[in-house]
């Protein structure tokens, strides 16, 4: 086993507690310094995203959906039944977890067939907190929603 050296980080015990006790209710088995470390993680690497467009400005690299814009590194989530799928955006292309390069209907349709990329497809742009649904991102920059199919359309 390989020695890491580790520094110790000083929390007050009663929040230390209040995160055990929440650990072991929702995640049984997750000890609070793996859960910290993961969480400090994924904000550096959010928060380092964050520099780099405040220094770099926007991506000149990604890739173009139609009339939608997913700079380099925008990540993309799928999921069907039980099964999520993850892909990101490396230069000009949609690269799968697998390595393969996809377009959003092909991520959309991995693992089940007839689905509309722009409702089955999550995005998270760099130096974004939250994932949004295709759809609303496309909205966002002055798209117009989706048309509903018939059999999803609300009665009259």
């Amino acid at each position: 086993m390989e020695y890491k050296a580790t520094q110790a980080v000083y929390f007050p015990i009663v929040d230390f507690l209040e995160l055990e006790l929440h650990l072991l209710e929702t995640h049984p088995g997750l000890k609070p310094d793996a859960f910290i470390k993961d969480l400090v993680k994924r904000w550096l690497a959010r928060d380092i995203e964050r520099g780099a467009l405040q220094k770099n400005g926007p991506a000149l690299r990604g890739f173009q959906w139609k009339t939608l814009f997913l700079p380099d590194g925008t990540l993309l989530r799928t999921s069907h039944c039980d099964k999520v799928a993850f892909a990101k955006v490396s230069g000009n292309y949609i690269v799968s977890e697998d390595g393969a390069t996809l377009t959003p209907s092909l991520f959309a349709n991995r693992h089940a067939k007839g689905r509309n990329a722009w409702r089955f497809v999550w995005l998270r742009f760099p130096g974004d907190d939250y994932w949004a649904r295709a759809d609303k991102r496309r909205e966002q920059f002055g798209h117009p929603p989706l048309k509903q199919s018939a059999r999803n359309a609300a009665p009259v």
